[in-house]
């Protein structure tokens, strides 16, 4: 606090619920606490900005629903990579018809972060904190996607892996680095390294899903190809200022993929930079969803993605352990 000129600062999060003073509470803890803060925020009368995954299960989703809505506060979750502007330019695209019907939605999130089984352990490899593992600390990245591109998914099936079984436990106080010495003790790793699954969405496309946080060489592959009757696109979070547009429309000796470059033509790029090519960061989709929950707060009017938009990714969350675990298909309206 010192560090960085903080006029207040407390550790315990009531206090800060509980300040007249503050208007939004911005909720970064692990997953395990998620729910417990964004009720009692909502029913303090504050909006609620929320990391994601929403929270650790289904149920707990539900009841933050419903006390935003009880409280009738704001509420926005932080699926910062929808905020990039060639997303918006995809939706468009989508929604214009330009890709026609929807046939296939194939998405990846893979990083190599926890290839080495050397990596100490931290709260996201421990069920009773994080929930899930890659599928909920990336893989919801990928439905966050699916979910403002495609809709609704229905039902899935799915697998998950534990691969690296236990790793060191880390240096007390090592902070983010999580040190650990050489020949520490070790201890189990409880969620999954690795999730695949299949699934379908309410509006008739089929889908595969795969996320992976041991995915040697690949370093932030977030990245899906859709297609339709009439086109198909392809992004990857790697080359995040650019997509591939496929029209199935152009002449015969003409058809392939083209790269359409984000540029100030496409909502909130203009706001970084007023030229095509000269590109906007990670940091960058952080800032206009900040930017977005600020005019919600100040006007009144829905954030996007809100607490709903949550609740539906976590429906597909809870779908895919429950299917991994009894080896079937599962509806998402069973869980």
């Amino acid at each position: 606090a010192k560090l960085v000129g903080c006029e207040r600062w407390t550790a315990d999060w009531r206090e800060v619920v509980n300040d007249p003073r503050v208007e939004v509470i911005d909720i970064t803890t692990p997953n395990l606490t998620h729910a417990e803060i964004a009720i009692a925020a909502a029913q303090a009368g504050k909006h609620v900005y929320c990391e994601k995954p929403m929270a650790m299960n289904v149920s707990e989703a539900r009841d933050m629903v419903a006390a935003a809505e009880a409280a009738g506060v704001l509420t926005l979750v932080g699926f910062n990579f929808t905020k990039n502007p060639i997303q918006g330019l995809a939706r468009r695209m989508i929604e214009n018809g330009d890709m026609g019907d929807i046939i296939l939605f194939r998405g990846w999130s893979d990083e190599d972060f926890a290839i080495d089984p050397d990596l100490p352990f931290t709260w996201r490899m421990d069920k009773r904190v994080a929930g899930t593992g890659a599928l909920g600390d990336m893989a919801s990245h990928t439905l966050s996607l699916s979910q403002m591109l495609v809709g609704d998914i229905t039902e899935v099936c799915g697998r998950m892996e534990i691969m690296i079984k236990e790793r060191p436990v880390p240096i007390a106080g090592s902070g983010l680095g999580h040190l650990a010495q050489i020949g520490s003790e070790k201890r189990a790793v409880t969620t999954d390294d690795v999730v695949q699954f299949l699934c379908t969405f309410k509006g008739g496309a089929t889908g595969v899903i795969e996320a992976s946080r041991i995915a040697t060489g690949r370093k932030q592959l977030l990245a899906y190809e859709i297609q339709g009757t009439k086109g198909a696109l392809y992004f990857t979070q790697e080359r995040m200022n650019e997509i591939q547009v496929y029209r199935h429309t152009d002449a015969p000796g003409e058809r392939g993929y083209k790269t359409v470059y984000t540029g100030p033509e496409h909502h909130n790029f203009a706001s970084f930079n007023p030229m095509a090519g000269m590109q906007i960061g990670y940091n960058d989709l952080k800032t206009i969803e900040v930017h977005d929950l600020a005019v919600a707060v100040a006007t009144g009017k829905p954030a996007e993605p809100d607490f709903r938009f949550g609740l539906k990714i976590m429906e597909t969350i809870d779908a895919v352990v429950l299917s991994a675990a009894e080896r079937r298909w599962v509806r998402t309206d069973e869980v």
